[in-house]
């Protein structure tokens, strides 16, 4: 047997499985880049052994022709499969459509008819022998003019196929490069054995062992499809969860060079992949020191800033080690799109510490500045700062005249011109309303400070037009030094309040340094808060009773509930000296929720004691907190409902300064409270902001006069007619009216004359605690009485000056037509 022939066919034979194998394998992945087409390739070099087998097995020389001639299948459509597999597998699938790969086929397919028409014409074998002086017989030949045609074109399209597989193998990062390799390979070592078999036969066997060759690289690209798994990493790790990610993916080596990017890094970094790809990172991309920082220091995140003032983009950058045989070889970085949360968290945060209308730091941020001021100054003795409270003056008047717009736009102007009186190295705040705070850094006396107040009240002085007017402001200025008695924010803020109420004091437009006489009062009021503070946690508080009588039938028609403060040094203190304290301090809610719950309660007393107070309504005062409290209401039903009391039992006062805080807020817990039963007074009538709107806007059934205006109606002065214009308004409307300070018997009278319905005042009954009214109520049912007529017993009653502030009588002086009537009253 020759041995040369015997090796020559075990090496074909041996081919054609390895052939179909592949291509089978490759069939059950031809959905992925590059298998479909490596399929047929593999189908093709399996004919071209085949066929080789028959040729070498077979004798004759026609025999031996044809079995060359269907080699020529493969061997002509070889170089077409091998350029679409290099296409496919470089992601460019979208080009082998049907119509060019049958172009590209269309000389293979020419040389197949010319091949098997050559008896005719000689084009592709000019001549053909039987060649018996090898160690085996075969077709012997020469190249008709046609075989070089086919040869150049199959060539130039292997050349086109390793071309694109040497760009793909050079564009891979380093850590997918085996794949593309192991591809090139087995595509030159056919090549190559055809090469030299075609121009030199004098080195090669006489039978084209191409197909060997073939089947040697088919191992090779075998070993990649099991060992490397090229057609189902690389095209999903690559492709789909790398290189289409929305987010920048970039791979770096041990040594900070860039292995790989995507397209949405490589966008980020600004530079074509060529330049980027195996060059260190922080050469390449300068916004990479933003990253480098964090990332030596330990962290694995960090945060990337791109682009200009007005125009920036902010990423997350996150960075995970890769590890090869538990050795650290690199890291992947991912950056991730997060402008819109940044922008969104910079939004919420600018509406938290800025004010809306003016831009200006709030309150929020203007303490928090102050703060760190002040931690500053305790740090540097040199580090001496400024707080400056103004409010503007006459400002309601712009308001109310002009309209809320002018005002928007007044305050406005007044930001910007703050602004513009002072550093950037100091802060200008909003505080509300029309109250504004600066801090002053860096200052060393009061001479410093003037300056700016200067330019402050000269700017606002100047006019701003608003709708063919033209408006002007002034302000009042309270000015707070720092020094180290302060002992935090809310000291310095409340010391430079102090200083400019001194400055409204003194007549406006003025500034006034908050001195020691300043610090003694606020000392004084910071202990009397403490004192409230812990008179309310003590419950130190008590309720006293006044009656209210009807003015024509002398029937106790109600009482009106005023509350004491028993202080262990001061003794009793009157409302008058401690409501304003409480509703400044923000005291108020707990001791109005005290005031009702303890009202509630006795009202319940009354009622199963069968007491002569039992059925008579009692009225409260409520602040303007409580009347701006949305909950308010459910607070007074709850109340009522715990002590099981019917709604129209309670009387609340409110004062039209509460009204003025905030009317639609006002007007919609006083409607509820109508809603609920509960009835309503104006109390203070005649005061503060008085306005007929708020007769007919609010939902009130009773108004009460001022005792300043009946303290004054016996002389007949302007008081007097102001008082009977006032009745005849509220019978005009259907109110009722109750005169507040009824203090002798002439002033009944002339009350009575005026057609007022109700009175109350120490000519009437003073303040009593619930056992001693339940003794008045008792004499006043006898028809009795414990005390004299003033005017009788010749004694001139004197008024305590708290107890005028509080709209209170302390001394005691019944009447004796006053009976209990209130049950007969209709």
């Amino acid at each position: 047997m020759n041995i040369g022939l015997t090796l020559g066919l075990v090496l074909l034979v041996a081919t054609v499985p390895i052939g179909i194998g592949l291509g089978w394998y490759a069939w059950n992945y031809r959905s992925l880049p590059g298998a479909l087409t490596l399929a047929v390739t593999a189908l093709l070099a399996a004919l071209w052994a085949v066929a080789g087998v028959g040729e070498l097995a077979v004798a004759g020389l026609q025999n031996k022709v044809i079995w060359a001639n269907i080699q020529y299948v493969s061997i002509t459509l070889l170089p077409v499969s091998w350029l679409a597999l290099a296409i496919d597998y470089s992601g460019r699938r979208r080009w082998l459509t049907l119509r060019r790969v049958l172009a590209l086929s269309v000389i293979p397919l020419a040389t197949q008819v010319l091949l098997w028409s050559d008896p005719y014409h000689h084009l592709m074998r000019a001549t053909v022998w039987l060649d018996t002086t090898g160690s085996y017989p075969v077709v012997g030949r020469t190249f008709g003019p046609w075989f070089w045609v086919h040869c150049a074109y199959s060539y130039t399209l292997l050349a086109i196929a390793i071309g694109i597989i040497a760009a793909t193998l050079v564009s891979t990062p380093y850590f997918y490069r085996r794949p593309p390799l192991a591809l090139l390979i087995g595509c030159l070592i056919p090549v190559a054995s055809n090469v030299a078999f075609v121009f030199a036969p004098s080195v090669m066997p006489a039978f084209d062992f191409t197909p060997v060759a073939a089947a040697f690289g088919g191992l090779l690209i075998a070993w990649a499809l099991f060992q490397i798994r090229i057609l189902n990493l690389v095209p999903v790790a690559r492709h789909t969860l790398v290189e289409n990610l929305s987010e920048g993916m970039l791979v770096l080596d041990e040594f900070d060079r860039v292995v790989d990017v995507n397209r949405s890094a490589q966008e980020l970094i600004g530079r074509p992949k060529t330049s980027i790809l195996s060059q260190p990172i922080s050469q390449c991309w300068k916004a990479w020191a933003q990253i480098a920082a964090p990332h030596a220091a330990g962290a694995n995140q960090a945060d990337l800033c791109l682009g200009e003032d007005g125009c920036q983009s902010y990423y997350e950058v996150k960075w995970s080690p890769l590890f090869r045989h538990d050795r650290i070889v690199g890291r992947i970085v991912g950056f991730r799109d997060i402008t819109e949360r940044v922008l969104m968290e910079e939004n919420l945060r600018r509406q938290t510490l800025t004010d809306s209308l003016t831009g200006l730091p709030n309150r929020t941020l203007f303490m928090s500045r102050l703060e760190e001021s002040i931690r500053l100054a305790r740090r540097r003795e040199d580090a001496v700062f400024a707080v400056l409270v103004l409010d503007l003056d006459w400002f309601k008047l712009v308001n109310d005249s002009i309209g809320h717009l002018a005002g928007d736009v007044l305050l406005q102007s007044v930001a910007v011109k703050l602004t513009g009186c002072v550093r950037e190295v100091d802060t200008v705040a909003r505080m509300g309303g029309d109250e504004f705070m600066i801090l002053l850094n860096s200052i060393t006396s009061a001479r410093d400070i003037l300056p700016v107040i200067d330019r402050i009240q000269e700017e606002l002085r100047r006019p701003v037009p608003f709708e063919q007017q033209e408006m002007a402001a002034a302000c009042s200025i309270g000015v707070v030094i720092w020094n180290p008695t302060f002992e935090d924010p809310e000291d310095i803020l409340r010391a430079a309040d102090t200083a400019m109420y001194q400055a409204k004091e003194a007549g406006r437009g003025c500034h006034r340094i908050f001195d020691d006489e300043m610090h003694t009062s606020v000392i004084r009021m910071l202990k009397a808060e403490n004192d409230l503070r812990t008179a309310i946690q003590q419950n130190r508080f008590s309720l006293a009773y006044q009656p209210i009588v009807h003015l024509q039938t002398s029937a106790v028609r109600s009482l009106e509930a005023l509350i004491r403060w028993h202080h262990p040094e001061r003794g009793t203190i009157f409302p008058g000296d401690f409501i304003a304290m409480a509703e400044n301090s923000g005291l108020i809610a707990p001791l109005g929720e005290m005031a009702l719950r303890e009202v509630c309660s006795q009202m319940s007393r009354w009622q199963s004691q069968k007491s002569l107070a039992g059925d008579l309504p009692v009225s409260l005062n409520v602040s303007s907190r409580q009347v701006t409290d949305p909950e308010f209401p459910a607070t007074v039903h709850s109340r009522l409902a715990e002590w099981r009391l019917p709604a129209d039992r309670l009387m609340l006062d409110i004062t039209e300064g509460a009204l003025i805080r905030e009317p639609l807020i006002s007007k919609k817990t006083m409607r509820a409270l109508h809603d609920m039963g509960v009835r309503l007074c104006l109390d203070d009538f005649g005061t503060g902001w008085s306005s007929l709107q708020h007769l007919t806007t609010f939902p009130v059934q009773q108004l009460k006069i001022d005792r300043a205006f009946i303290s004054k109606i016996a002389h007949r002065t302007t008081s007097y007619e102001v008082v009977r214009s006032l009745i005849t308004l509220a019978q005009t409307l259907g109110l009722e009216v109750v005169a507040e300070g009824v203090e002798s018997s002439e002033q009944w009278r002339l009350l009575n004359e005026l057609g007022c319905d109700y009175g109350q005042g120490y000519y009437v009954g003073r303040p009593m605690g619930p056992e001693e009214l339940a003794t008045y109520l008792e004499d006043m049912e006898r028809g009795s009485c414990l005390f004299p007529r003033p005017e009788e017993a010749g004694v001139r009653v004197r008024v305590p000056e708290s107890a005028q502030r509080s709209r209170e009588v302390e001394t005691p002086v019944w009447h004796p037509r006053i009976s209990l009537a209130a049950k007969r009253t209709p």
